[in-house]
C-alpha cells in the first residue's frame, strides 16, 4: 500500500480521576490492534486525565494498520466498532472522535477540578540588540526575575517564576525565546529590522512536541515507518506563511525552524541554536537547570527599569549622541555641565519670557525637559561622588 495518500483522525481518551498510566494505557491498546499514529502528552487533573491520540487513515476514511512484516493494510472494523473496542481494552471512561464523544460517558468535571496540571520551566531569551530594560518593563507588577548575562551585543536572559509577554523595539533587532509547558516547548523569533518597534516583535511561533510518542514501534525505513514520518510532518510541520514573513526578517532563523519541525528533539533545538550562534545552554536553563556564573538580577521597579534604559542608551551612544548623553564622564564634570546647563537654563528662560517667543505652554515645555536634563546627569554625577566614598569607607 501507498504511503503517498492518507489522512488523519484525532482520538481523545478521557478517564476519571488522575491516572499517570493512561498514555501506556492507550499506547497498548493501540499497538495491539496495529493502529498507526502518535500520542501527544497527557493532561492531568484531579478529575481528569486525557490522553489526546492522531491515527492515520486512508482518504475514505478507513483506518490503517501495520501488518507483522512492517507494512500497511486496511483495518477490518469500522472507526466506530474499533472505538468500543479500545475505549475497553484502555480501561478509559469516555472516548472522542475528532472532538465528539462517540464511546463511553464523557467524564463530568466539577469546580476549580478542571483545571489541568501545568509542568513549566523557565524563560528564556538570548539574541542580538535585546535591551535588559524592555525585559523589566515588560514585567512589571508580575512576580518572578530576570536573570541576564551580556557580552557586547549579545544578551542571554533567564525568567525563573511566571512568564510574560515580552516586546522588543531595537533595530537590527534577531532574538529567540524558549518557554516550556505542558508537552511542548513554544519557540518564538523576534525580529526587526525597523529603528522604532511599534507592534510586537514576534514574528513567528512554533510549538515542538517534547512527548509525543510513535505508535507502534516501526523498523526503520518499513512502510509504517515512511508513514509515520509524513504523519509527524504533517502534526508538527511550521507555518508556511509565517516562514515566508521569518525569511524577510531572519533567513537563517526560517531554514534552521524547518529542519527543527523534522527532528522535534532536544538535541535538534541545540544544534538549532547553535546555526543561529546563540548559546545551547538556553535548553538547560529552559528545563530549569542552574544558572553558570556571570547571571545578575535585573530589577523590579519602573523608576529602575527607566533608569536602566537610559543607562543602555548612553552605553550605545556614538559621535554627537555620545556629547549628549555625556558617555564616559566624570563625576566631577557630570556635577559642574549640570551646573552650567541649570545657570543657562535660567538665562534662556528669562529671554523666552522677554520676547514672548514661543508661546508660555511650549516655553514651560521646552524648560521642563531642559531642567530634567540637568538634573538627571547632576544627581548621577552626585551618586557616583556617594557611591566612592562609601565604598572607600
Amino acid at each position: 500500500m501507498s504511503t503517498e495518500s492518507f489522512d488523519l483522525v484525532s482520538l481523545g481518551f478521557e478517564f476519571h480521576a488522575r491516572d499517570s498510566d493512561a498514555a501506556q494505557k492507550v499506547f497498548d491498546a493501540l499497538d495491539s490492534r496495529g493502529l498507526i499514529g502518535y500520542l501527544g502528552a497527557p493532561q492531568l487533573s484531579d478529575q481528569l486525565t486525557y490522553v489526546p491520540v492522531d491515527v492515520a487513515t486512508d482518504k475514505q476514511g478507513s483506518l490503517l494498520m501495520a501488518t507483522e512484516a512492517g507494512e500497511l493494510a486496511k483495518h477490518d472494523l469500522s472507526t466506530e466498532k474499533l472505538t468500543t473496542e479500545l475505549l475497553e481494552a484502555a480501561g478509559a471512561q469516555a472516548l472522542s472522535l475528532d472532538g465528539i464523544i462517540v464511546a463511553g460517558t464523557e467524564v463530568e468535571v466539577t469546580g476549580d477540578g478542571d483545571a489541568a496540571e501545568t509542568n513549566s520551566g523557565n524563560q528564556v531569551v538570548a539574541g542580538t540588540h535585546v535591551m535588559a530594560s524592555e525585559l523589566v518593563m515588560s514585567s512589571l507588577g508580575q512576580p518572578g526575575v530576570w536573570k541576564v548575562r551580556q557580552t557586547q551585543e549579545r544578551l542571554l536572559a533567564v525568567r525563573e517564576g511566571e512568564p510574560v509577554e515580552i516586546r522588543l523595539g531595537q533595530k537590527h533587532l534577531r532574538a529567540i525565546e524558549l518557554k516550556s509547558s505542558d508537552g511542548y516547548i513554544q519557540l518564538s523569533v523576534h525580529a526587526s529590522a525597523k529603528a522604532f518597534q511599534l507592534q510586537d516583535s514576534n514574528v513567528f511561533d512554533y510549538w515542538m512536541p517534547t512527548e509525543d510518542r510513535p505508535v507502534p514501534m516501526a523498523a526503520t525505513g518499513s512502510e509504517v515507518a515512511q508513514l509515520q514520518g509524513k504523519l509527524g510532518a504533517q502534526l508538527y510541520a511550521a507555518d508556511s506563511e509565517e516562514l515566508l514573513e521569518l525569511e524577510r526578517f531572519w533567513p537563517e532563523a526560517a531554514t534552521g525552524i524547518v529542519r527543527l519541525a523534522k527532528l522535534r528533539s532536544l538535541d535538534g533545538l541545540r544544534l538549532f541554536l547553535k546555526g543561529l550562534g546563540l548559546p545551547e545552554e538556553m535548553v538547560d536553563y529552559m528545563r530549569g537547570e542552574p544558572l553558570a556564573d556571570g547571571f545578575t538580577e535585573l530589577p523590579r521597579s519602573l523608576p529602575a527599569g527607566l533608569d536602566l534604559a537610559v543607562e543602555e542608551e548612553r552605553a550605545k551612544a556614538k559621535g554627537v549622541m555620545k556629547l549628549v548623553y555625556r558617555t564616559g564622564w566624570s563625576p566631577a564634570a557630570l556635577i559642574s555641565s549640570s551646573l552650567a546647563v541649570i545657570g543657562a537654563g535660567v538665562l534662556f528662560n528669562r529671554w523666552m519670557k522677554t520676547s514672548g517667543k514661543p508661546g508660555t505652554g511650549w516655553r514651560r515645555t521646552i524648560m521642563f525637559f531642559w531642567y530634567s536634563d540637568a538634573g538627571y546627569y547632576l544627581a548621577h554625577g552626585v551618586r557616583q561622588v556617594l557611591k566612592a566614598k562609601l565604598k572607600n569607607r
